[in-house]
């Protein structure tokens, strides 16, 4: 029995050893793999660019401006002409800045456009009314006594009364209508007729009347002079809108701005919403214009002459076409904004810089603990391999004695 359990014991080390050595093995493939991942980790590292803060100085340079009259013109541009001759040198592109009168198209979205009905109040001639001694005619049209019955009539009839105060005060049983031949219906105070000039108050049509919270007038030409140079410049910078052409124009005040736009793109706006209970909701756009002094860039390019001092900057300029030399003032010029810019990328690649660094390092710092994890384990594996190895020995020599016992038994 004891031969037996010796030769269990061992083969049971002997599994083991075996397991711990592929065990090992295992560790040691693992640790490998996390050598590649701190390779891969350091390889990304090497690959990050270090942000270099903008200089000044790469914003920074030299304008060379003169004075032409009350105009300060700058140099943006100075060519050296290749054919250089005593009188011009150079091909240079100078500017100023100038406010230019210009009109200027918006786009107004969901402008909730309203509308309203166009009425007038004329007086009508005397010498227009006749007579047949019981039924008066006004430009030959037979004048009907007004019916509050008759619902045409009657909203016409409310329309004008809250328009005009003085129709208002008129006895509804002293009102006549008649109708010409556009099928406009007006109202004329019959007790009137056959005394003189009659007023008259008649209802045209549906115009436009707001735009959001402001009024709406119609332009007429030559009554505001202000006005009609306005829209003489809006239709010279916008030839090919519609306003340029339109006959029925109309002005609006917004923020202190006068705006202009056309009846048709006015009523077009007016009637495309589809929101029938808010019919000033969600409606096409609509084209605004305006006109107002705006500073703009004026550039030329012509050929001057220009000297240099010894220093290699330019002192003075003198123009082809032109007698006058001026002198020219040098000044350093840097370009805040653009500085800014490059600024503001400048501290976001570093923030992003720094965010990479330390995503690194933590994956770092992770492969670390894992490899120190494995490594004690591999450790603990080599110290129960030298147990076992030492084991193994003691029971293989119990084994031989048994066996050398056994056999000595048998010999004797």
């Amino acid at each position: 029995m004891g031969m037996a359990a010796s030769q269990a014991r061992y083969l049971a080390l002997t599994a083991r050893k075996t397991n711990t050595e592929y065990e090992g093995q295992q560790i040691n493939q693992e640790r490998t793999a996390l050598a590649n991942q701190s390779a891969d980790a350091f390889n990304q590292y090497l690959a990050l660019e270090v942000p270099t803060a903008p200089s000044t100085q790469d914003f920074t340079t030299i304008q060379y401006t003169y004075q032409d009259g009350n105009v300060e013109e700058a140099i943006e541009e100075m060519t050296e002409l290749s054919d250089a001759s005593s009188d011009y040198n150079y091909l240079v592109k100078h500017y100023h800045y100038s406010d230019v009168f210009t009109g200027i198209k918006n786009t107004k979205v969901n402008p909730q456009v309203r509308t309203g009905y166009d009425t007038t109040s004329n007086l009508i001639p005397a010498d227009k009314i006749t007579s047949d001694g019981t039924n008066y005619t006004v430009d030959g049209f037979p004048v009907s006594s007004y019916d509050p019955a008759n619902i045409e009539e009657k909203s016409r009839y409310d329309i004008l009364k809250d328009k005009y105060p003085d129709f208002a005060t008129i006895p509804q049983e002293n009102l006549g209508i008649y109708t010409d031949d556009a099928q406009v219906m007006h109202f004329v105070d019959k007790t009137t007729l056959g005394a003189g000039d009659v007023q008259e108050y008649s209802i045209n049509g549906i115009v436009p009347a707001y735009v959001g919270n402001n009024e709406l007038t119609k332009y007429e030409a030559g009554k505001d002079k202000e006005l009609d140079l306005m829209l003489e410049q809006i239709r010279k910078d916008n030839p090919s809108d519609k306003i340029a052409a339109a006959e029925n124009i109309y002005t609006y005040t917004s923020m202190g701005r006068k705006y202009f736009a056309t009846e048709e793109e006015l009523m077009a706006s007016a009637n495309s919403s589809m929101n029938a209970a808010n019919p000033s909701e969600y409606q096409t756009n609509l084209n605004t214009y305006y006109a107002e002094a705006i500073k703009t860039k004026i550039t030329s390019t012509d050929k001057a002459f220009i000297e240099f001092d010894e220093s290699g900057r330019a002192t003075s300029i003198n123009y082809e076409n032109s007698t006058a030399t001026f002198t020219i003032e040098t000044e350093t010029i840097t370009d805040q904004a653009a500085y800014q810019d490059a600024m503001n990328q400048y501290e976001y690649n570093k923030a992003m810089y720094e965010k990479a660094v330390e995503d690194i390092n933590a994956k770092t710092k992770i492969i670390q603990e894992e490899d120190r994890t494995l490594e004690l384990r591999l450790k603990q594996l080599d110290t129960e391999q030298d147990a076992l190895q030492t084991e193994m020995e003691a029971v293989a020599k119990v084994i031989e004695k048994n066996v050398e016992s056994t056999f000595k038994t048998f010999s004797s």
